[in-house]
């Protein structure tokens, strides 16, 4: 990893053992490090973790962009770099939300990292709530300061009385990012149409467990459609649950995704007949 980057971003690392395998997490936008502490406690005496502080979130700083510009591209390669100083050749990746796209990408770019996926509340397609919801976004986004929109956008997705811890811990990250940076990460917000089509005209390689919220009224209908398609991705719905569903329903998450990674790793479990026990 180049000095800049090692300077700029931020990550933390619980290491365990050598012998055990690495689980990457990867936040979405306006998220931090801290949208997996319910993770970090569950799985840091069992995986090697990493998680990563997104360009711009968080403890990581502003980076420059440089000559290829600012993209999904370019936030996926700086979880490569992290990897890469770390020696880290292959991870369980788990991510919420955006997070979604971001480890699709290095999903295409390096299959060989990528030991397994497991998406919280993931983006597959643009229907027409997360069309509406992206111009609204990018419209008012010249007249509002970032944190007030972020905060009217985590009220459209997460409107219920039990998601509000969820709404809290976004809120409270989000007002992390300034607005030149947010206003950076809104204009991918704006490509979202075209990236989807891109990144998901094809099935997840790595096994793939996609677990939702069945209260997540945006984002919910596109993972079953894109389940059904390809029969070797799964889904887990979590009963009263929104769409951040890794802080929401901890517990219920947290045992989906050792449930899975540990079928895998005892090579007792493939894909094609995995049956979502737990």
């Amino acid at each position: 990893m180049n000095a800049v980057l090692r300077d700029l971003l931020h990550y933390d690392v619980y290491r365990l053992s050598p012998e055990k395998p690495w689980m990457v997490f990867v936040h979405g936008a306006g998220g931090s490090v801290k949208t997996w502490q319910k993770q970090v406690a569950f799985f840091k005496d069992k995986f090697n973790l990493l998680l990563v502080d997104l360009r711009d979130h968080g403890e990581s700083k502003d980076i420059a962009e440089g000559i290829h510009g600012f993209g999904f591209d370019t936030i996926s390669d700086d979880v490569i770099h992290v990897m890469d100083e770390l020696q880290i050749p292959e991870a369980h990746f788990i991510g919420v939300s955006m997070g979604s796209i971001i480890i699709r990408h290095i999903e295409k770019v390096q299959q060989s990292r990528v030991a397994s996926v497991v998406l919280a509340g993931g983006i597959f397609k643009m229907s027409k709530k997360i069309k509406v919801l992206t111009t609204v976004a990018t419209t008012l986004t010249r007249i509002l300061p970032f944190q007030l929109l972020y905060q009217l956008f985590a009220f459209v997705l997460l409107p219920r009385n039990n998601h509000a811890a969820s709404r809290r811990v976004f809120i409270r990250e989000a007002q992390k990012l300034k607005n030149k940076e947010a206003r950076k990460w809104l204009g991918l917000i704006g490509k979202l149409n075209r990236t989807l089509t891109e990144m998901f005209k094809e099935k997840i390689h790595a096994p793939c467990l996609v677990v939702m919220g069945a209260q997540d009224h945006v984002f919910l209908e596109p993972a079953k459609e894109y389940v059904a398609k390809y029969g070797e991705v799964f889904l887990e719905v979590i009963e009263r649950c929104g769409h951040v569903c890794n802080i929401e329903r901890a517990g219920e998450f947290n045992n989906k995704c050792l449930n899975f990674i540990n079928l895998l790793e005892q090579g007792s479990q493939k894909t094609h007949s995995y049956a979502g026990k737990n």
